[in-house]
């Protein structure tokens, strides 16, 4: 089982980005011990709000597109995880470039997955179920060493894996 847990920088709180938190409009769902992980999304805002609602996280900075970056930045946290989401001008889907991509997450290199260790498993699951989301796999219960887990896609399809501590 690939866990991938990142640590995640006291560095990067709120008061070191520049500015005060927006008000989460939910509670986060999850307590993590601190992760981190930075994607490319197509609609950076439209998956602010997929993180918002879904793990109830706050946006903390967004860093506009400009003509010379032709980026958007937008920076989520909440309950020890942050979330930086990248929305570049000329980034196309990785199914358009490798077929298959979509369907498998072995069908390219890199990174397949991330995850986030959370300190109360079932209490995030629950919370999930509650706010109506699909898990893509599991939840699967603990198994002699293997941690209890489950899978879920994000708006854009990226797979995060929740693990119980």
């Amino acid at each position: 089982m690939l866990r991938l847990t990142l640590a995640l920088s006291l560095a990067l709180a709120s008061s070191a980005l520049g500015q005060a938190p927006a008000p989460a409009t939910t509670t986060p769902v999850l307590a993590a011990n601190g992760a981190f992980f930075a994607l490319t999304v197509p609609d950076a805002e439209a998956s602010a709000r997929w993180y918002m609602q879904t793990f109830g996280l706050a946006v903390t900075k967004r860093v506009p597109r400009t003509d010379a970056s032709r980026v958007q930045v937008v920076i989520l946290e909440g309950g020890g995880l942050i979330v930086e989401l990248l929305q570049h001008d000329d980034a196309v889907p990785l199914a358009s470039v490798v077929p298959g991509a979509r369907t498998s997450i072995t069908a390219v290199q890199g990174i397949a997955k991330v995850g986030v260790v959370v300190t109360d498993f079932d209490g995030t699951v629950a919370a999930l179920r509650a706010r109506g989301v699909t898990f893509a796999y599991g939840p699967f219960p603990r198994r002699g060493r293997e941690a209890a887990n489950v899978i879920l896609r994000d708006n854009a399809g990226t797979l995060i894996q929740l693990f119980e501590r």
